[in-house]
């Protein structure tokens, strides 16, 4: 609803001001307020504009929100309302009230206010002090991820050293609380250990870690990890006994004693030069005494503790002199270096000592003007592990115990030889075992086959090597016992040394000697069977009871009968017996012709 006004009576509303105030706020709904001075503003004559506001305040009162309040301003007829800037710009105008609520801002951010009064005739007052505000960033509710990881170690009697795998957070984990056995005993920063001391010894603590945050958020309680204390320890060291100083150098005493002994065991050494402590060592027996100055005199101590702080008593002295002022001469040049190559991946090199004032320590080479090693004082060295079919230059460098270093040496090259062949043979087949007399097996087989060259075979007889043969693909065994079975395995091997598998196994029997029969049959089964009876004559069934003889040959399968006449047929047959002496009907029956 707009207001209108008879400018007829402008005198008169301009005694009730106050009346067209509210008329003019309480008008219809919706929309800013329309003061004076904006577009339809009452024109009253008045050209005096109100006083300044002052005391402007700004208070964020939350993330997206600023609070505003000021002193209100003064005018000769009356203040209508207010204009408040925000970072230089109209933001609203207001009825004649002192606050104003800012809504709708960001998070984390910084706002710069003015106000300015308007009376009713649209007179307007200067913009009042600026004040600011930054509202707050977003709240934070979001935990730390659970500790993980937590490991409780019992160091000493008296402490236990946690620790465990930080955790994370949405914005920034800030501490951990530490509770043990239940009970919060101590929160700490963003660290990821803690010593735990004062317990008591020989006892079990539980320990669980929370992590927390800049909010207060806080995490689960880890997974709990215990341990438990070592027992109290009263006993000190034994007393270092042996202790030795020698002086290496100008600046340098090395020390060394023999290991004390301890009822729980020694932890550390103190080591003391000229009655004043040095260093403090862990569970060692040396000690290099460095940046000494020369030709000094100087004495040492060493006592022993252990993990309760228990020391032992001092150990008796000893003193060294530290050498005279250092030496500043390198040695000469190394002469004569060859480099010799020895396989696809090894070159040997070697070369003339050098000399120096007081003795050379070592050589430094260098491989393609890179430096590779550093050796003691030796004339040789083996480079390997290297590419093959390729050249490789060195130069060598000697250094002396002051770490003076001589010029390197004139280059030696050498190429490596080409890559090794590691293929197999092809295993061999076709292997036969035949025998041709009582003392001989004939062996045969079929050609392996290699990428570069099969250089030979070795024969092996009953699972042992007998022999190596050329490139050959049969072989004559001698020498064997009669009516013995032997078996066989061949392989191949080339120029590099490579073999193929064994090949499949073959066997033979030699025949027997002259006058010899060699019997073999099937086996029997009986539960009680003790061995077998052979049976033979010369005519067919001269060998049955009560005409031959049984010979008892024990539970075997196989058997040679000796001492048979030349020129004659024997006939043979087998029987079984059993512990109890009951005998089986004769196998069928075999004869042989004796030569």
């Amino acid at each position: 609803m707009i207001l209108e006004i008879d400018r007829s009576n402008i005198a008169r509303l301009a005694c009730s001001a106050a009346l067209l105030v509210v008329l003019s706020v309480s008008g219809c709904g919706g929309g800013e307020t329309e003061l004076p001075g904006d577009p339809g503003s009452l024109d009253t004559g008045d050209t005096t504009p109100p006083s300044t506001p002052t005391a402007l305040i700004a208070n964020a009162a939350s993330p997206s929100q600023v609070n505003l309040s000021w002193t209100a301003a003064t005018d000769n007829i009356g203040i209508v309302g207010y204009r408040v800037y925000r970072d230089g710009s109209l933001d609203t105008t207001l009825g004649n009230v002192t606050s104003y609520q800012d809504t709708g801002l960001s998070a984390s951010t910084t706002y710069s206010y003015t106000v300015q009064a308007v009376d009713i005739a649209g007179n307007r007052s200067g913009q009042s002090a600026a004040a600011s505000a930054t509202t707050p960033s977003i709240p934070d509710t979001t935990a730390p991820s659970t500790p993980t990881g937590l490991t409780a170690s019992a160091v000493s009697p008296s402490r236990i050293d946690l620790g465990w795998s930080a955790s994370t957070d949405n914005i920034g984990v800030t501490g951990y609380r530490v509770y043990r056995n239940g009970t919060l005993i101590t929160t700490l920063g963003n660290v990821t250990s803690y010593q735990n001391t004062g317990l008591s010894s020989s006892t079990t603590y539980s320990y669980t870690v929370q992590a927390i945050d800049a909010a207060g958020n806080a995490s689960a309680q880890s997974a709990q990890a215990s341990a438990t204390t070592q027992f109290s320890d009263s006993t000190a060291p034994s007393i270092p006994t042996g202790l030795t100083a020698t002086a290496v150098s100008p600046s340098q005493i090395n020390l060394s004693w023999t290991a004390s002994t301890d009822n729980v065991g020694v932890s550390a050494y103190r080591v003391y030069r000229n009655g004043t402590l040095l260093a403090t060592l862990g569970n060692v027996t040396t000690h290099q005494n460095t940046g000494l100055s020369s030709s000094t005199t100087y004495s040492y101590r060493v006592d022993a503790v252990d993990a309760a702080g228990n020391a032992s008593a001092q150990s008796a002295q000893a003193s060294a002199t530290t050498l005279a002022a250092p030496d500043t001469t390198a040695p000469s040049t190394p002469t004569g270096l060859t480099a010799s190559v020895v396989s696809f991946s090894q070159i040997n090199l070697s070369w003339t000592a050098s000399t120096d004032n007081v003795g050379v320590t070592g050589y430094r080479v260098y491989r393609n003007s890179t430096l590779i090693t550093t050796l003691g004082n030796v004339t040789t060295y083996q480079n390997t592990g290297l590419s093959a079919s390729t050249t490789y230059s060195y130069r060598v460098q000697a250094i002396d115990a002051a770490g003076n270093a001589s010029a390197q040496s004139a280059q030696a090259s050498a190429t490596t030889l080409a890559a090794p062949d590691t293929t197999a043979p092809s295993t061999p087949t076709g292997v036969t075992a035949t025998a041709v007399s009582s003392s001989r097996i004939n062996l045969s087989w079929n050609a392996s086959t290699d990428n570069v060259g099969v250089t030979g075979y070795r024969i092996y007889r009953n699972g042992t090597f007998l022999t190596a043969v050329g490139t050959v693909t049969t072989y004559a065994n001698t020498g064997l016992s009669a009516a013995t079975t032997y078996t066989y395995r061949v392989d191949a091997i080339d120029a590099a040394g490579n073999a193929s598998a064994l090949s499949a196994q073959v066997s033979a029997t030699t025949q027997g000697a002259s006058g010899t029969a060699i019997l073999t049959w099937d086996p029997v089964t009986a539960p009680t069977l003790s061995g077998y009876r052979i049976y033979y004559g010369t005519a067919p069934g001269s060998y049955l009871q009560p005409f031959g003889q049984g010979i008892n040959v024990g539970n075997v399968t196989t058997y040679t009968v000796t001492g048979l006449s030349s020129g004659t047929r024997y006939y043979f047959a087998a029987t079984a017996y059993d512990t109890s002496n009951s005998e089986s009907v004769f196998s069928n029956e075999a004869f042989k012709d004796i030569p």
